[in-house]
């Protein structure tokens, strides 16, 4: 049993959670109380006494509001002797607390979007309600408007607000929500408010962590709506922006990118292999990776040519085979100089296939078009513009799940080594047939398809930082290097594996891969470690979250 202030919380945030919801769709009562007369109420009390008791309960928290004030200032004062409760205890008393959050978040919605549409609180000065919010509150503009878009999305979706009053959504993930229904078009608005859309929502948000539901639902609205993908993306290409300040410390770097070319940076610094140690930690790490790579590019020995060769038409095609090989040696042996491996570095997009073939069938239409001279409009079809809800096509995406613009994917196949990954039914990769010490190349992106991140539950370390560890150890078990038996674990999650000797086990989610409009939209798969000694679990996928 909890202490009294943390039982009366939940049902009183309740409460205060459907009062509020009650009170948000009219005006309030007190108003429309004032201007009645004593024989209209048929109390008998004189209309100054009634003022006067009128403009007290104007000014004071009305019903379960004022109680669930002093419940909660009881609930802090008996968490202060948290320290001497039982771990169990403990973790039942945030566990209501958290549930408690969901009820509050879904009242504040709906008694900001009651005073918004209302108009009392915005005064002489104030621009809008989120300027009278954010003067009334000083937390600031971001986060007064921050809060009513949360309270808009959470009006539009009733089926997530039930979700996140009763627990099973997470408060973290209603933010994730509202930037992307904020700024999807009518298409991704449209199935996303749906009754199918909002139980997928649920379901997503009652199993995932923050950063892989926004990115689930980034992808949903990518593909019910490219356009937006596109707009996005141009919005972030146009605040491109580097500076270079001499100060009397050093040269102060300061810029913003957009997210394609960040990733090209990042790869390029990543590629330089220049690592933490003892003289310098990760970020002296990083500022030294970046002066790598400049050096490299100023002693003309980075980005030096494209990996294809451009073919003679009087070529056979065994000579133009031998001048392959040769081009492709030659090329390795300026890969190596560069980058200190065989591989060269690049930025690697997931792209389904019929996604793949919706954009060279959209790049030969226009070029069509434009060999007749005719205007094609604004990019349309499968990979940008307008769509059908019913009609979605799942976006190429960058490894941690980002959706790429149609433009910046077609410019990106123009020059890129394609790498076919077949799936099964299950979406999950075949195996590739090779056998090497090392994952890399297509074995590691075929990993990195199937599981997305870390693969410790409660890990949401994102692929490119993450290592692919053998579940049957390559030396000890004769573990082949093989996509059925690669496991994508961070740095410190693949070393606590092999320092506590885990086994690991791979598991269906719930409800199966297939979460998404295409192959790709899977959840990753849930794994099970144990320890190998006496099979004790270590780490399990959590329950769905539930009152």
């Amino acid at each position: 049993m909890f202490d009294t202030g943390l039982e009366v919380l939940r049902p009183l945030a309740a409460a205060a959670s459907g009062a509020a919801g009650r009170r948000g769709g009219r005006p309030a009562g007190a108003a429309g109380f004032r201007a009645m007369t004593p024989e209209a109420r048929g109390d008998g009390r004189p209309a100054d006494e009634v003022r006067l008791r009128t403009v007290r309960a104007d000014h004071e928290a009305p019903g379960a509001f004022g109680t669930l004030r002093e419940a909660a200032r009881q609930a802090a004062d008996e968490a202060r002797e948290g320290a001497h409760w039982t771990g169990p205890r403990r973790a039942a008393a945030l566990r209501t607390l958290d549930q408690v959050t969901g009820l509050l978040a879904t009242a504040r919605g709906a008694l900001l979007l009651a005073e918004r549409d209302a108009g009392t609180s915005v005064g002489i000065g104030d621009r809008d309600f989120a300027s009278a919010r954010a003067r009334t509150t000083r937390t600031g503009l971001g986060q007064a408007y921050r809060e009513v878009r949360q309270a808009q999305m959470l009006a539009d979706l009733p089926a997530v607000a039930t979700a996140v009053a009763e627990g099973d959504v997470p408060v973290g993930h209603v933010d994730a929500l509202a930037r992307a229904v904020t700024h999807a078009g009518e298409a991704a608005v449209a199935a996303l408010s749906s009754s199918a859309g909002q139980a997928q929502l649920v379901d997503l948000g009652s199993r995932l962590p923050e950063r892989e539901f926004a990115t689930r639902v980034a992808q949903l609205v990518a593909a019910h709506d490219p356009a937006a993908v596109q707009a996005d993306f141009d919005r972030q290409h146009a605040a491109r922006f580097f500076t270079m300040t001499p100060t009397s410390d050093g040269v102060l770097l300061k810029g913003r990118l957009d997210r394609i070319n960040g990733e090209r940076l990042r790869v390029a610094i990543d590629a330089t292999g220049v690592a933490p140690d003892e003289h310098r930690d990760a970020l002296q790490a990083r500022a030294d990776a970046l002066v790598a790579v400049v050096e490299r590019s100023l002693a003309g020995l980075a980005g030096i040519g494209p990996r294809h060769r451009r073919r003679a038409a009087d070529e056979t095609p065994r000579r133009a085979a031998e001048l392959d090989a040769a081009h492709a040696a030659a090329q390795d042996t300026a890969d190596r100089v560069v980058s200190g491996s065989a591989n060269r570095p690049h930025v690697a997009l997931l792209v389904p296939a019929e996604t793949f073939a919706a954009v060279r069938e959209l790049q030969r239409a226009q070029a069509e078009a434009a060999m007749l001279d005719a205007p094609t409009g604004p990019a349309s079809g499968p990979v940008a513009g307008e769509r059908q809800p019913s009609d979605p096509v799942e976006p190429a995406t960058l490894e941690d799940g980002t959706p790429v613009a149609a433009s910046e994917l077609a410019r990106i196949l123009c020059d890129a080594e394609v790498s076919r990954i077949a799936l099964d039914a299950d979406s999950l990769p075949l195996d590739l047939g090779r056998s090497a010490r090392l994952y890399t190349g297509a074995h590691r992106r075929a990993v990195v398809v199937r599981d997305r991140q870390c693969a410790w539950n409660g890990c949401s370390t994102v692929a490119a930082w993450c290592e692919v560890h053998h579940a049957r150890w390559w030396g000890r078990d004769a573990g082949p290097t093989s996509v059925e038996n690669g496991v994508l674990l961070c740095a410190f999650h693949h070393h606590l594996v092999h320092r506590l000797d885990l086994t690991i086990r791979r598991g269906l989610p719930p409800g199966g891969l297939r979460h998404g409009p295409g192959r790709l939209g899977h959840e990753p798969p849930h794994y099970t470690f144990r320890r190998r000694v006496d099979d004790r679990m270590v780490n399990e996928p959590p329950p769905p979250r539930r009152t």
